[in-house]
Formats: C-alpha cells, sequence, structure tokens
C-alpha cells in the first residue's frame, strides 16, 4: 500500500510540470510592469505630489493634512514596487535578442533611433520640461547594455583574453551608463552582463542575476516568469517588432499629457 502511494505520489509529480510563458508572452509581461513602474514615478510621484519640490518633513506635512494624497502614495508605492520587478526580464530579453536577431547592427540602430525619440516625451512626463540632463531615458541603458554585448560578441571564444576583455567591457558599460544619468544605470547594464556571460548555465546565471538584481529591491522576482520562459518565439512581423519600440516613447507623451493637461500640480 505505502509503495503504491510512493509511485502515484511520483507519477503526479513526472506528469506535473511548471506553466511556460512564450518569449511574446513575456515581452507582454515586461510591457505591463514597465507602465506600472513608470505611472508611479512620472505620474504619482513628480505629476500629482511633486515630490521633488518638498523636503521629507513638508511632504509627510502634505500626506498627513489631504487623505487623497496619502491614497496616490500608497498607490505609487505599489505600482513602483511591483513595475521594478520588470528589469530582469527585460535585461533577459535583451541577451535573447542578441542572441537570435538576424542583424545586431540593425538591432542597435533601432534602439538609438527610439531612444532619441523618446527622451522629450520623457522629459516632460518625468520633469515638466522638454530638455531635462539629469536623467536619460531606459533606451539609453539599453543602448550601452547592447553595445557591450556586441563587443563580448565579437570577442568571445575560449581562453583568459576573451574573458577579461568582457569584464573589461562590463566594467565601461556599467561606467559609462552611470556617467551618462541614464535610467536603471549601471545596475542594469551589469545585470545583462551576467545574464550573458552565464548564459550556457541557466540556473547559475539566474541565480546570481537575482543576488545582482537585489539593487532594484523585488526586482528578483522577475526571474520567475524569466524561469518560466520556453524560448518560442512567434514572428509578429515589422509592425509588430516597431510598434513595441513605438509602444515607449507613446506611453511617456500619455503620461506628460495627464501630469501637464488633466491634472497638473500638487492634489493638495
Amino acid at each position: 500500500m505505502a509503495n503504491e502511494r510512493g509511485r502515484t505520489l511520483r507519477d503526479r509529480m513526472a506528469v506535473w510540470s511548471p506553466p511556460q510563458i512564450s518569449a511574446n508572452g513575456l515581452k507582454l509581461v515586461g510591457a505591463v510592469l514597465m507602465v506600472l513602474y513608470f505611472f508611479s514615478t512620472a505620474v504619482v510621484q513628480n505629476g500629482m505630489l511633486r515630490v521633488t519640490e518638498y523636503t521629507s518633513e513638508q511632504l509627510n506635512t502634505l500626506l498627513a493634512a489631504d487623505p487623497q494624497a496619502m491614497l496616490w502614495a500608497g498607490i505609487g508605492s505599489v505600482t513602483s514596487v511591483v513595475g521594478i520587478i520588470g528589469v530582469p526580464i527585460f535585461a533577459y530579453l535583451l541577451v535573447q535578442g542578441v542572441e537570435h536577431t538576424s542583424s545586431l547592427r540593425n538591432y542597435i540602430l533601432s534602439v538609438l533611433a527610439f531612444a532619441i525619440i523618446s527622451e522629450v516625451p520623457y522629459d516632460l512626463a518625468m520633469s515638466g520640461q522638454a530638455w531635462n540632463w539629469s536623467e536619460q531615458n531606459s533606451l539609453w541603458t539599453v543602448l550601452i547594455a547592447l553595445i557591450m554585448l556586441w563587443l563580448m560578441k565579437t570577442f568571445q571564444g575560449k581562453g583568459m583574453v576573451p574573458l577579461v576583455l568582457s569584464l573589461l567591457f562590463s566594467g565601461a558599460g556599467c561606467f559609462w551608463a552611470i556617467l551618462l544619468h541614464t535610467k536603471f544605470g549601471g545596475g542594469f547594464v551589469l545585470l545583462t552582463a551576467v545574464l550573458y556571460l552565464l548564459r550556457a548555465r541557466k540556473g547559475v546565471s539566474y541565480g546570481l542575476g537575482a543576488l545582482v538584481s537585489l539593487i532594484f529591491a523585488t526586482a528578483p522576482l522577475g526571474f520567475v516568469p524569466v524561469a518560466m520562459c520556453n524560448g518560442e518565439r512567434r514572428d509578429m512581423g515589422q509592425w509588430g517588432k516597431y510598434g513595441f519600440y513605438a509602444f515607449y516613447p507613446v506611453m511617456f507623451a500619455l503620461f506628460a499629457l495627464w501630469t501637464q493637461v488633466i491634472a497638473p500640480g500638487p492634489i493638495a
């Protein structure tokens, strides 16, 4: 009887497998998380509450005096914590994109073009200014990571020299991202480098990647959907491909409209 129960349990465990998600589905999850995060920073924090205009004491006074402001502060905190989970997802998708793209050059040029297009909508949404050099949109971070991966891929090979060069490229990419004040900066570039260098050993790359992504608080949770990804890709055509890129500046344009026209200024 005990043996039969043991076999039944083993059979059930053998049949059960964790749910899987395609690469397209993972992109969609990442997009939703991205919207949540930037909704928190652009609309709630920088638009409705204008947290940068207050000292900590003044902000606490505002929140204590206005229940609506307190509610939105809570919403902003939750969406920020949840949204930041998307960071490892985009790092993973970037590495997969480099591995499967037919033209890394075109990939880099596409990201460069949309980084330029996105800068004004990003600055308007985040600071209310058409040009704000204190921080650049996250596509510049992606571009730096892409150039780093391109260099790694160009010099990849067995032996110490390619490894040393890869480490140097990683350090240079992190420094570059920090120097330019790009969103997510060197942390994202470092995470991407880890996932690329250890891509042949998924368990190790996810574990070390989770440790690196701790700098983004709840971001390690992003490796749950990453681990569920089966790598299947459905060709979305040129419209689908560039539509995903275009979604980024359009999102910030809508957030800028919200903060500058629909709900300008602090709540209180």
